[in-house]
């Protein structure tokens, strides 16, 4: 996985040793930077090519970064200044706080021998982690948790609070981690380890405000902010930029946003009939530099559930058909843009809006629904939990642990998200609970594996981009109505084509687009449209496969999960019921019930367990 990694000993004498991190980091498949000496030692995993990251030095002290400043020679003043460089000199004029200005996804770390002195630094949205482990002798560091196990020194034992978490909701949150006494630093957080402790110290904070008088002046900042975004983000060292590239709206609007003939496209699906892929080929093909369809095969990613797991931390369900097709990305390719991120800004995708229900199918509507005055982190996990059905849980945790399981994460939600629950718009908190450590977002997963293959580029967090996200309220972002007038602002020709999520045409306004979906629905009950047919029910009309049918019908996933049922003793840390469990997987692989969701998490938590030698509970 790229990210930072190093060792700081109590002892200034002591030699800081990182060659278990440094192996278990893969120095076979990326670049390492290493700066190692006594006391203090730090290190660096980058891509062979492209903008990853880099190192600097000057008068004894090391900078080691991942990721990259997009403006580092703006704020440095230097036409040649790196996030490296830049970081550096500001850690000498005593001003990192300054970093509430770079603009880019980046994780860094600096070691000042004559201090003793250890200062860790995460990006605003924490999109690279740091894991941080501390004992009475050294405190270590990793990006990758298995980095950060590989020195040795760090218990091999789960977190039951980061456990619960992960069955509920898919995701941790806040410093929660699933080991237990390793914490993962907050977003835009300077950590200084020295000879005076440990201290912390925030440069920015997510705050929203109203920046705009009408919907359609924000579709208009949109529009000229991300093509600023696209162009930076498709220069600046990228010498070949592809596009991850859907048949839906967020990946178009940057393709939308680029220069024509300026992105490598490339589209993912289960079979190469899929709907999805064609409308994607349509676009790639239409604006693009290129199209490349990456047709996987749904009984083809098993085998790389155990690289996707550690790529991912073992945080969510392992996106092992990102990491299918991202290898030929990676070979064309030294950076890959992706829409990730702008649904749940600007389409409000995780908002609470209302829903309309008809013959047992529900349609989200474009309205945000009735939350109580003063909502608690209570309302916000019953309405984001997105992991397995509460019925589904309450049967597999044990009884005497259900209080610790839900209380617990009712109120280790209430203090993360204090800040937004008590301001005057409390329905912010619904995106905070995303935005506030973005990389343990279980909807990251695909990121971590994009990231594991190519650099990355996030558009939704250019600066231009997100702060004109930051100035629009819940009920804009929820109607989606800006993102539409956007995209039919930067190509009316791309914004005319159809939706692949939904069908309709991408310039539909949003309540346009529930009364297609309507009607489409009436016209299917009637039997007048025909739902689309993939080559098997493993497959999908979507990009990725059908997990319902494939765990039940594949032989090696059948496999999988018959070995799984075998070994879950070793799996519920006094926490889960291995009885309950069993029943639920054979319901599943029976056909009786389905429980997709828990056993593509239950894949992702046995691949952990094993791998990292997790035995043991907190």
């Amino acid at each position: 996985m790229i990210g930072i990694f190093g060792v700081r000993c109590l002892d200034p004498d002591r030699p800081a040793e990182i060659d278990a991190m440094s192996e278990a980091a893969d120095p076979r498949r990326y670049r390492i930077e290493r700066r190692a000496g006594r006391g203090l030692a730090v290190g660096a995993v980058l891509h062979r090519r492209g903008p990853s990251g880099g190192a600097a030095q000057q008068d004894g002290l090391d900078v080691v970064v991942c990721g990259e400043i997009l403006n580092a020679a703006e704020l440095s003043g230097r036409p040649d200044a790196a996030a490296a460089s830049l970081i550096l000199e500001l850690y000498r004029a005593d001003a990192l706080s300054k970093l509430k200005d770079a603009n880019g996804l980046f994780a860094a770390a600096i070691c000042d021998p004559a201090q003793h002195r250890l200062v860790l630094v995460t990006d605003r949205f924490c999109s690279f982690p740091i894991h941080v482990h501390q004992d009475p002798a050294r405190l270590a560091f990793a990006g990758q948790i298995a980095a950060l196990l590989a020195e040795g020194r760090t218990p091999r034992k789960a977190s039951a609070a980061g456990l619960a978490q992960l069955f509920t909701m898919q995701r941790t949150v806040a410093e929660d981690t699933n080991i237990a006494g390793v914490r993962a630093l907050p977003a835009a957080t300077i950590f200084t380890a020295d000879r005076d402790g440990t201290r912390e110290e925030r440069y920015w904070s997510l705050e929203w405000g109203r920046a705009f008088q009408s919907e359609r002046e924000a579709a208009e900042a949109l529009e000229t902010a991300l093509r600023r975004a696209v162009a930076r983000e498709t220069s600046c060292g990228a010498s070949t930029p592809g596009l991850l590239l859907s048949g839906g709206l967020d990946s178009r609007l940057i393709l939308a946003a680029s220069e024509p003939g300026r992105l490598a496209c490339f589209t993912t699906a289960s079979y190469s009939e899929n709907p999805e892929l064609g409308i994607a080929r349509t676009l790639g093909e239409g604006r693009g530099k290129y199209f490349k369809p990456l047709v996987v095969e749904p009984s083809a990613t098993l085998d790389l559930l155990d690289q996707t797991t550690l790529d991912s931390n073992g945080l969510y369900p392992a996106s092992t058909q990102i990491s299918a097709f991202m290898p030929a990305v990676g070979e064309a390719c030294d950076v890959a843009l992706t829409g990730h991120g702008l649904d749940y800004t600007f389409r409000g995708y995780y908002m609470p809006a209302r829903f309309l229900e008809i013959a047992g199918s529900k349609t989200r509507l474009p309205a945000l629904r009735g939350v109580p005055p003063h909502p608690t982190g209570a309302d916000v996990l019953q309405n984001l939990r997105q992991g397995p059905p509460q019925e589904t849980i309450d049967r597999i945790v044990l009884e005497k642990k259900a209080a610790f399981w839900w209380e617990g994460q009712a109120e280790r939600l209430d203090s993360v998200l204090a800040p937004w629950l008590n301001s005057s718009e409390p329905l912010n908190a619904w995106d905070a609970f995303i935005l506030h450590s973005l990389s343990k977002h279980y909807a990251f997963t695909g990121m971590m594996a994009v990231r594991a293959a190519c650099n990355l580029r996030l558009t939704t967090y250019d600066h231009d981009v997100f702060n004109v996200y930051l100035g629009m309220p819940p009920a804009w972002r929820v109607r989606a109505g800006v993102a539409l007038d956007a995209m039919a602002r930067l190509s009316p020709d791309l914004a005319r084509l159809p939706n692949a999520n939904t069908g309709a045409r991408s310039d539909l306004g949003p309540w346009k687009e529930v009364a297609f979906l309507l009607g489409r629905a009436a016209l299917r009950r009637a039997g007048f449209v025909a739902q689309p047919r993939p080559p098997s029910a493993m497959h999908s009309a979507g990009s990725w496969q059908n997990a319902d049918a494939l765990y039940r019908e594949d032989p090696a996933h059948r496999e999988h999960f018959i070995a799984i049922r075998d070994r879950l003793d070793a799996l519920t840390f006094g926490l889960l019921c291995p009885t309950a469990l069993r029943t639920v997987i054979d319901e599943h692989l029976e056909g009786r019930r389905s429980h997709s969701k828990l056993l593509r998490f239950l894949m992702t938590h046995d691949s952990w367990v094993r791998q990292m030698g997790i035995a043991g509970c907190d």
